[in-house]
């Protein structure tokens, strides 16, 4: 089967790529812009030459995807550093040195897999192939970087029953070499999109997908045992974002395909330079439960990210919030395990209605809201 129209780079295709990065003034102005913002039009010009300099300096010697994401990780590191208060990890004795189906909650466009890949780098274990929706592919840098770093196409809103499972067979074997033949891990969201509503609930669909490919060869629980299927949380303090979520999208609905993109590409770097307080990353157990369909596999996939889901004092605040019903002020909130959260929250709040008030603070509330729905229903 061709899997060139969704793959991510082969080794043989790095060298090429990255002499298309060097070339690439759209990149390097792009980037120049983030850094130096506000600058004249003369200084903006020195600092995309420097900017191109600086990529040659890093990357020009890469000729693997491995080597690729070697020259990465630094740069990665330097991200940490500079827009959290901390990087920290669990579960990492429920790491297994072989290919591995990641199966996570999706907050962040580039930064959930990220985070991912440098715990597995610090791990030194393989870093992972990485699923992105189509609509973040312009056939520009950004797709060619996303490539780089291993990422591979998801189709959106196919048309067509026939079309839609031909491209949906491709995407399940195309996952499943990768982990049987090429013994490359994969990393997937348990449903399409972001949790914008701060709601990390999984979608039936995307296990039906993943399980496609094997299903006429093996039961669910055999392919499952295979994989080595591991559910995995991510949870930040803030959410850079939390702002764009809140007033949603609908004002894009008379935009060109182009300027939706351009729009993806600002909020994958928003992300990536905006402030996230602390970060948590939890590898939960691999799934080793008696599963006889992609039904209960996905509950209770949702079941371990919602039960392993990394509470705030940001989460906290807001649950108590929204449980008070009082959405405008933060006057009553006495204290929290960190001060300055009543103030970081209120200061996003100021610019929104009451309506993208309430979402923004859902956003933050939901895992509280959901563990204690779902303590309830355990019983425990």
């Amino acid at each position: 089967m061709d899997f060139t129209e969704i793959s991510s780079y082969s080794d043989d295709e790095v060298a090429h790529q990255i002499e298309s990065l060097e070339s690439n003034n759209e990149f390097h102005e792009y980037i120049a812009d983030l850094i130096f913002p506000r600058t004249s039009k003369y200084f903006s010009k020195i600092y995309r030459i420097y900017i191109r300099k600086r990529f040659s300096k890093i990357f020009s010697g890469c000729t693997t995807v491995n080597q690729f994401q070697d020259c990465m990780a630094p740069l990665v590191k330097d991200m940490i550093e500079k827009t959290t208060d901390g990087f920290s990890y669990s579960g990492q004795e429920n790491l297994r040195d072989k290919p591995t189906l990641f199966i996570g909650n999706h907050r962040d466009i580039s930064l959930d897999p990220a985070f991912l890949n440098y715990m597995l780098h610090l791990e030194k274990l393989n870093t992972v192939r990485i699923a992105i929706g189509d609509n973040l592919l312009d056939g520009g840098y950004a797709e060619t970087l996303m490539k780089l770093n291993k990422s591979f196409v998801v189709h959106r809103n196919i048309k067509g029953v026939k079309e839609t499972l031909r491209k949906l067979s491709r995407l399940s074997a195309y996952i499943n070499q990768s982990l049987s033949i090429e013994n490359e891990s994969i990393w997937i969201a348990q449903k399409e999109g972001r949790a914008n509503d701060g709601n990390d609930f999984s979608d039936e669909a995307v296990f039906k997908m993943l399980y496609l490919n094997e299903r006429k060869n093996k039961t669910v629980q055999q392919w499952i045992k295979d994989v080595n299927l591991t559910p995995i949380v991510i949870s930040y303090e803030f959410d850079p974002l939390d702002i764009v979520k809140a007033k949603g999208w609908d004002h894009q609905e008379s935009w060109t395909k182009d300027q939706i993109n351009r729009n993806d590409i600002n909020e994958m770097s928003a992300g990536i330079f905006g402030y996230k307080g602390r970060v948590h990353l939890h590898i939960c157990e691999p799934i080793s439960q008696d599963i006889d369909d992609t039904k209960q596999l996905s509950e209770i996939v949702e079941k371990e990210i919602i039960k392993n889901y990394h509470l705030w004092p940001s989460n906290q605040v807001a649950s108590s919030l929204v449980a008070q019903n009082n959405l405008e002020s933060f006057d009553h909130v006495q204290s929290s395990k960190n001060d300055q959260v009543p103030d970081l929250l209120d200061s996003r709040l100021q610019s929104l209605s009451l309506e993208q008030k309430e979402r923004l603070l859902m956003a933050y509330a939901g895992p509280v809201i959901n563990k204690k729905k779902a303590k309830l229903s355990s019983g425990l």
